[in-house]
């Protein structure tokens, strides 16, 4: 594999015959949905095939990965073209293998609303180990504001993507609400109540998990969050039920500022299975014009957070938008 980037004067055309391989494959593996329009400095995927077959008449996606001793799973990664689907035809090429070895394994999570486009779903679920559905609420009392997301997560299950519910304090007005996850947080027993909802609504929709995304809570909470964290981790483990923690791009302990006073990166790494860093939003659309994500504040993040949580317990938030 190669990462190539563009140059002044490249095209995708130019590209492809400096590194041998056919224009389509470049435009195909880096999604390029305007290939005549590459930006300098852009990074383009360059994969060597090891392995190719021309599909037969008869074939099926299940046949040909018994052939090769793969998994259908494996053919929808390696040939992005499909898009997650099982659809193919005699006479098209699909490539089996690359030439490059594997340097470790990786874990994915995505986040996802239940009316996402199911063809952006199709296409990316055979990269994905977790899908987050977005988002349950909760009510005074512990009840839960649930969702229409039963498809989305049968989809996943048909992946084998582990879909996670993702759990929330936003509002009537779609906003994260500080008040409410200050009368949960000091409720002992609407967190027991809130808790098993959660258990019997998680099992009942075919859920793996709880992706726990409380956001500006106030500062003086920040022990009961940890606290509420570890009772959930804790109560939830014997269904199966793995929690992941959401956590604000935070460079030291000590960080003002209501996003970030209460969520305490070794508590909460202790407490949850998981945490996610929500590496992003640095730029939005009420900034000055600057990256979603700049390189360096994202590394200074992953620095403190792998001072105080183990890595091989933190996943990195990277977007996937931008802002004009």
């Amino acid at each position: 594999m190669t990462i190539y980037v563009v140059q002044p004067g490249d095209s995708v055309y130019s590209i492809a015959r400096g590194h041998r391989v056919p224009p389509e494959r470049i435009i195909t593996q880096n999604g390029l949905s305007n290939p005549a329009k590459l930006t300098p400095g852009q990074a383009l995927v360059i994969q060597y095939p090891k392995q190719l077959y021309t599909v037969q008449r008869g074939d099926t996606l299940g046949d040909i990965a018994v052939k090769f001793n793969t998994t259908v799973n494996t053919l929808w990664q390696n040939n992005p073209q499909l898009g997650g689907n099982d659809r193919i035809y005699p006479g098209q090429g699909l490539i089996i293998s690359y030439t490059q070895e594997k340097i470790g394994k990786l874990a994915v999570n995505g986040y996802a609303y239940p009316n996402i486009n199911r063809q952006v779903l199709r296409q990316t679920l055979p990269y994905l180990t977790y899908l987050s559905v977005f988002s349950y609420g909760f009510q005074p009392g512990g009840g839960l504001l649930s969702q229409n997301d039963r498809e989305i997560i049968a989809t996943a299950r048909e992946f084998g993507v582990k879909p996670m519910m993702v759990l929330t304090t936003i509002n009537a007005q779609g906003q994260f609400s500080s008040q409410q996850a200050h009368e949960l947080l000091h409720n002992p027993s609407e967190q027991k109540l809130l808790t098993e909802s959660l258990r019997r609504e998680m099992l009942s929709r075919g859920y793996s998990g709880l992706d726990v995304d409380f956001e500006y809570i106030p500062q003086g909470d920040a022990a009961a969050y940890s606290e509420f964290i570890a009772n959930l981790t804790k109560n939830l483990a014997p269904s199966g039920l793995s929690v992941m923690t959401a956590l604000a791009p935070k460079t030291s302990a000590d960080q003002p500022g209501l996003l970030y006073e209460a969520h305490d990166y070794g508590s909460l790494g202790r407490a949850s299975r998981n945490v996610l860093l929500m590496t992003y939003e640095w730029g939005y659309s009420r900034s000055e014009p600057m990256a979603v994500a700049p390189v360096d504040k994202v590394e200074q993040v992953l620095r403190f957070a792998t001072s105080v949580i183990p890595s091989d317990h933190i996943f990195m938030g990277i977007p996937n938008y931008g802002y004009d």
